[in-house]
């Protein structure tokens, strides 16, 4: 019964989170929620919030990767795609052995910035890409700072200190690189 409101209490907040609008700055209301929780409750919902997140950025790299121009930030995508699905496998294992599984899954999906990419090329792939990738990024260091500090998991919690450290380096290179080629 726990997992089941803990399941019910995630897809609401994910539902919120992908509605919302790019960050501007505000608190993300998954970060929010997340913080009342403790212990396997909090382990789980994390989990069940970081891997839709990490889906949606696995199919952004794999959509950018096909038409962009650059070849660093096709070299990167590709680290960007085996990274997120090495994490997304990870998350998986660790909520079997909770006795849980994902609240919701976007490995495959259109979202609607997989939608938008698709229908760019070259250059203007690349400008809406970017800060695409990289708000994505910012919301992963966003839910993995808060799990580096309260995971029940040691595992985790180690997860979740690279993560935070990979995906803030990675965030700010990208956002470099809209400087520098736009």
């Amino acid at each position: 019964m726990r997992i089941a409101l803990v399941i019910g209490w995630v897809l609401t907040a994910v539902s919120l989170t992908s509605a919302a609008a790019p960050s501007t700055g505000t608190a993300d209301p998954t970060v929010a929620r997340l913080s009342s929780l403790n212990g396997d409750a909090f382990d789980v919902a994390f989990m069940q919030a970081l891997i839709p997140v990490d889906d949606e950025a696995i199919e952004m790299a794999m959509t950018a990767t096909l038409y962009a121009d650059h070849g660093e930030l096709l070299r990167w995508n590709q680290v960007a795609v085996e990274r997120g699905n090495e994490h997304v496998r990870k998350m998986l294992t660790w909520l079997q052995q909770a006795g849980a599984g994902p609240a919701e899954r976007r490995a495959g999906v259109t979202t609607v910035s997989v939608k938008k990419l698709r229908s760019l090329r070259g250059a203007a792939l690349e400008r809406a890409y970017l800060p695409l990738m990289a708000a994505q990024l910012d919301k992963t260091v966003a839910l993995t700072r808060l799990a580096a500090e309260r995971a029940r998991r040691p595992e985790l919690r180690e997860f979740a200190k690279d993560a935070v450290r990979v995906e803030s380096q990675d965030s700010a290179m990208l956002r470099g690189w809209i400087k520098q080629w736009y």
